[in-house]
């Protein structure tokens, strides 16, 4: 890669050709500040005596006067003339000068001036001007040196124009130069730089528009960092600047992008609006400008189908102001002229008989095929076609069935099916039509419900069961299935319950006598999902609690009996344990106070020989007991003492170190 230009010659002005500059000597005027002199106070002087008027006449006759009149009308006219001799431009005589007859200096001399414009055609004209002269010209060696000259000038101004970001102007520039100079020798290798430099630039820029086009903004910013390091202004400069604007004008608008796909899909009038306003406001410089523009007719679209989804379901001004808020002029003008034509069908279809769907289907007959929505008006016409002929079909069935029959009705459900369940009545006729079969299938099984009920009503387990089997020839789905099926459930309960009721009363007796475990087995014997096994669970859970709290109590009594601090403790822990909706909480709590008042008499006992170990029994009393008081202020007496004590050594301390 070739270095990038550190330095810019700034482009000469193109003016008219000139000569070579030569230097116009001003002409001094003669000085006739005398005669002002003499003049100046005789008009200033005050008027004089008539005789002395007639003197200054008589001196404007006078011969100085006309030798000094003429002298100023010549001077004035020879600078005029030599200031427009040096003020003639010289192309033009150039221009006029017949070259085959014309010498060699005036062929130089018109060179030097033309190339003095400083622009390529003047240069290539100058070359061409002096290359006419023969090799063995006696001033060939001057002019091949201007030549050399010249040339380098058209080549530097080629490279101008390629850091410009003319390629093909500069590459053109560049080849006019003369094959016999020596720039020439070096064009072709400065083409191919330029076409490499060139290459590469346009190469970061595209791929980075590419990357920008799929979101990858942080691969997009690393190219354009490397387009710095191209050697070329155009592309390191003004093509950077152009990138970078891009890049954050592309995450801008893929951010609106995002937002617009997620209001489309609410599909509200108010969201298509935002939509569309925010896909207004990404500019055409933009790389997603081209995915903005499909997304408008996209959205245009959508608002057209959501308007006809208002209008199917009897919303006129929702639909209305959904078409009011489609862009113009974006292709779809003539599909919004064939709404209006859809809104005024969807109106008389709305009436939903056959006179109102016949007189949609009028207005839609209306569209030519060469309209835009003709394929969905003619999709809509076999619609209601289809719904019409429902309507008729239904209305021959409703017939069939007023009499009422089980047969008639079975007719008429067959002449009703007979209507597909893709029309767009089958809603309709799938209602009427479970009506009839539920009038059918409650005709059949009323008399079947009735003798399982009439069986069901002697309650023994042997009649229920009996009923239940009735019962059960009631098949699913049918129209009395759920009532059957209830029946069919409370009968299986009261078989149950009569089956383990007496399960129930023996377990209840064998707790009431204390025997817990014996209780427990046998209310344990009722299956899960039983009538009564809910029943059963909740005297389980007494009796569980009730065992446990025995078991408990017992373990906090074989602990107290050792009667030490340690045990007694341990017993209130136990005890402690012990539900309070258990029967054994009361008689726990008393033996709580009990053993609480042992604890306590203890640590009175321990305060003779050491307050620590009275604090510490004292502290285990429990806060739910009565002696739980009593022991926090025998502990707070204690501690007093121990405080006054330590107080006491510390100050004989202090005393004894200062002796």
């Amino acid at each position: 890669m070739s270095p990038k230009r550190n330095r810019r010659r700034p482009s000469k002005p193109v003016s008219v050709p000139r000569s070579r500059s030569q230097a116009v000597p001003t002409s001094s005027s003669p000085s006739y500040a005398g005669v002002a002199t003499d003049v100046a106070p005789t008009a200033a002087a005050e008027p004089q005596p008539r005789w002395k008027g007639l003197a200054a006449f008589r001196w404007l006759g006078s011969w100085q006067f006309l030798l000094l009149t003429t002298l100023v009308i010549l001077t004035g006219t020879l600078s005029l003339a030599v200031t427009s001799l040096f003020r003639m431009p010289n192309l033009p005589n150039c221009r006029a000068i017949f070259w085959p007859t014309a010498s060699a200096a005036m062929r130089l001399q018109c060179a030097e001036s033309y190339a003095e414009q400083d622009s390529v055609d003047f240069l290539l004209e100058a070359i061409a001007l002096v290359e006419k002269l023969p090799d063995d010209h006696p001033l060939r060696a001057e002019i091949d040196a201007k030549v050399e000259g010249w040339s380098n000038e058209i080549l530097e101004k080629a490279d101008d124009l390629f850091h410009q970001g003319e390629l093909e102007i500069a590459i053109a520039t560049a080849q006019k130069i003369p094959a016999n100079t020596a720039a020439a020798d070096r064009v072709e290798t400065n083409i191919r730089r330029w076409q490499r430099v060139w290459g590469e630039g346009s190469e970061i820029f595209e791929q980075a528009r590419e990357e920008l086009a799929d979101g990858k903004f942080k691969d997009a910013f690393g190219l354009s960092v490397r387009l710095l390091d191209v050697s070329n202004d155009y592309w390191s400069d003004t093509k950077y600047t152009e990138l970078t604007k891009l890049i954050a004008m592309a995450r801008e608008d893929s951010r609106k992008l995002g937002k617009i796909e997620g209001l489309v899909d609410k599909g509200t009038v108010d969201s298509f609006k935002e939509a569309l306003k925010l896909l207004a406001s990404i500019q055409s410089e933009s790389v997603l400008y081209d995915e903005a523009k499909a997304m408008k007719k996209t959205i245009a679209k959508d608002m057209l189908e959501v308007a006809e989804s208002f209008l199917a379901r009897k919303q006129l001004p929702q639909a209305e102001a959904i078409l009011t808020a489609i862009p113009r002029n974006e292709g779809f003008d003539q599909e919004i002229a064939d709404f209006q034509v859809f809104t005024e069908a969807y109106r008389r279809a709305w009436s939903g008989d056959a006179l109102g769907l016949d007189a949609a289907i009028t207005r839609l007959q209306s569209m030519g095929r060469d309209r835009p929505l003709y394929d969905r008006a003619q999709t809509l016409i076999g619609q209601w076609r289809a719904e019409i002929k429902a309507l008729a079909q239904l209305d021959i069935a409703r017939q069939i069935a007023a009499p009422g029959n089980i047969n008639d009705l079975r007719l008429a459900i067959n002449e009703a099916r007979q209507i597909g369940s893709n029309n767009p009545r089958w809603q309709e006729v799938s209602t009427q039509i479970d009506q009839w079969k539920e009038r059918v299938e409650t005709t059949e099984d009323m008399p079947t419900l009735t003798r399982a009920d009439r069986l069901a009503s002697v309650g023994t387990p042997e009649a229920l069961r009996q009923a239940i089997q009735e019962a059960r020839t009631i098949q699913p789905g049918r129209a009395l299935s759920d009532d059957a099926e209830e029946r069919i459930d409370g009968w299986q309960g009261r078989i149950e319950a009569i089956e383990d009721r007496p399960l129930i009363e023996q377990a209840r007796q064998l707790a009431s006598s204390g025997d817990l475990t014996s209780a427990i087995a046998t209310a344990s014997r009722i299956s899960p999902g039983r009538s009564l096994y809910q029943e059963a669970q909740g005297d389980l859970v007494i009796w569980r609690d009730q065992q446990q709290s025995q078991t408990l109590m017992q373990e906090a009594n074989n602990l107290a009996r050792a009667g030490t601090a340690d045990a007694l403790a341990s017993a209130i822990a136990t005890a402690g344990r012990i539900s309070s909706n258990s029967s054994q909480h009361r008689s726990a709590l008393q033996q709580i106070n009990r053993w609480s008042w042992d604890l306590l008499n203890l640590a009175d006992n321990e305060a003779h020989t050491s307050l620590e170990s009275a604090i510490q029994l004292a502290e285990q009393v429990p806060s739910q007991s009565n002696a739980y008081d009593t022991a926090q202020s025998r502990i707070e007496v204690w501690q007093t003492v121990l405080d006054r004590r330590a107080a006491e050594v510390s100050e004989q301390g202090t005393s004894e170190f200062s002796n």
